[in-house]
This record gives C-alpha cells, structure tokens and sequence, in this order.
C-alpha cells in the first residue's frame, strides 16, 4: 500500500471586505439619476445606490430612513435650492454630502461648501470625478 501523500495547507488570510458606500442621489431629472445611478453601480461591491429622491421632501425622508453615507445631491430641485437642502440633511443623518450641479459660478461653489457639503463636482467632468469625490467623501476604515 503505497503512502498518502501528506498534504499540508497553508494558512489562508480571510479577506474581509468593507461594506459598500451606501449614497443615496438627489436630482430632479430622472435622466440624470439613470445615468450617475449606472455609474455608482459599475463600481459595485465599493459603492451601492441606496436610493433615489427628486424633491427636497423625498430627499429628507430617505436622508432620515436610510442614513447613507454619502448624498449625491443637485443644486436646482425643480425650482427648489438644493443647498438650502444641506443643513437639515445634516441634522438628520451623518452622511458627507456632494453637490453634483451643472452650475459653474464660484459663488454656489462656496456656498455649498460653507454649508456643509464636502466636494462640489461639476456635471460636465467625467464620471470618473464624482466616483473619485464620493470614494474622497469616506474616510478610511480602521
């Protein structure tokens, strides 16, 4: 009888992975949600969309229920201010917020910034950046 050969295993490190980005996006153009919707989603199992609101009502309520991590939220809301949007988005949940606008004037840039959001990202970059912002917007786990 000839000898089984002995086997040894090596030790294999279990591998972990962070949960996904929970971002929930705030756009009244439907278009526009599609569309950055199947750019997150490309970028799955590091980031999810966790939902989608088209007014600043539906906005808070999902901010509240849902709690993301990051808010990808436009600066026209049919007609509703977008930023004005960013203070109770913030007492209401922890999430970073990004503001992804069409709008160039740096004037709403720094308005946005100086009431909360973390990263203004233009609609007219890659979609590349907003992935960068939203990756930027999480600090690192550990």
């Amino acid at each position: 009888m000839a000898n089984a050969a002995r086997v040894e295993h090596a030790a294999v490190p279990c591998l972990t992975l962070a949960p996904p980005i929970e971002v929930l996006l705030v756009d009244d153009q439907r278009a526009i949600l599609a569309g950055v919707a199947a750019l997150i989603e490309s970028e799955e199992p590091a980031m999810q969309v966790a939902a989608r609101a088209t007014c600043v009502r539906q906005a808070l309520d999902l901010a509240c229920s849902i709690q993301p991590d990051v808010i990808v939220l436009d600066v026209n809301l049919g007609g509703d201010d977008g930023l004005a949007l960013i203070p109770p988005l913030l007492s209401f949940c922890t999430a970073r917020i990004i503001v992804f606008t069409c709008l160039t004037d740096p004037e709403v840039r720094t308005r946005a910034l100086s009431l909360g959001a973390c990263e203004f990202v233009s609609k007219a970059v890659a979609g590349s950046a907003l992935i960068a912002a939203i990756r930027k917007a999480m600090p690192p786990a550990g």
